[in-house]
């Protein structure tokens, strides 16, 4: 996983962005721990990113959590001014400026140990299996794509602990979610017995950056976007040296 360095970002100074109407922006944001939290310290490791760049450019930043699908269709009706964070979309793009990349995340299949552990190199392998997903992740285009048109049957759940549980409940077979949060959430969820059942399949099912999103309906978005996206560079500049 490869995120900015905060260490790098204290020592980067950038102009603050004048703006007339408001120095605070507002942004709708989940539970994805470690990377994002309402409990965790500076809200997970992509949220206390995320308001380092802003402080840096000037800018106050409060989140508001929500389940994650709210989130994102709230922004898009202009309710909050970005959300954080999400998988690049090429299809979000008319709503939304993409800042980043934050983080790069590997997204794995996670099933239980036994001896009829699940194998695949093409999503269509999968079919047969219950797959369990959450409403409102990205996860891959192709992967929603073949659960619509009945290839794969997806199974959902309103929270990743939520898919958790039905996996080692027996009621899907694998659940896709980044390698780094799975194993995370294992290990704070699951007593040690139950957390050795657990397994990562073989092949990777993306490797994804994500990003900070800012609505295109809030007013100077775009010159906020390009201020944060300069800070971004600048801590991704910091940490290549």
């Amino acid at each position: 996983m490869r995120v900015l360095s905060l260490a790098a970002a204290a020592v980067i100074a950038l102009s603050t962005i004048a703006r007339s109407d408001t120095t605070t922006l507002t942004l709708a944001t989940g539970d994805y721990v470690p990377f994002t939290g309402e409990n965790l310290p500076d809200g997970g490791v992509v949220n206390g990113i995320v308001q380092e760049v802003a402080a840096r450019s000037g800018i106050d930043v409060e989140f508001e959590y929500m389940p994650w699908k709210r989130a994102l269709e709230a922004t898009r009706q202009g309710a909050y001014d970005g959300t954080s964070y999400w998988y690049y979309s090429e299809e979000r793009e008319a709503d939304f400026i993409h800042v980043g990349p934050l983080v790069e995340e590997r997204q794995v299949f996670f099933a239980i140990a036994g001896p009829e552990v699940p194998t695949w190199s093409e999503l269509e392998d999968l079919s047969g299996l219950r797959i369990g997903v959450v409403p409102g992740f990205t996860y891959t285009p192709e992967l929603w794509e073949l659960g619509e048109s009945g290839v794969l049957t997806l199974s959902e759940a309103t929270s990743n602990e939520a898919n958790m549980r039905k996996l080692l409940a027996g009621r899907i077979d694998v659940f896709p979610h980044s390698e780094m949060a799975g194993w995370h959430l294992i290990r704070e969820t699951f007593t040690e017995e139950e957390q050795a059942r657990f397994v990562v399949l073989d092949n990777t099912l993306s490797s994804s950056d994500g990003y900070l999103l800012i609505s295109r309906n809030m007013p100077n978005g775009e010159e906020v976007a390009k201020a944060l996206q300069a800070a971004v560079d600048s801590l991704m500049a910091a940490n290549a040296n």
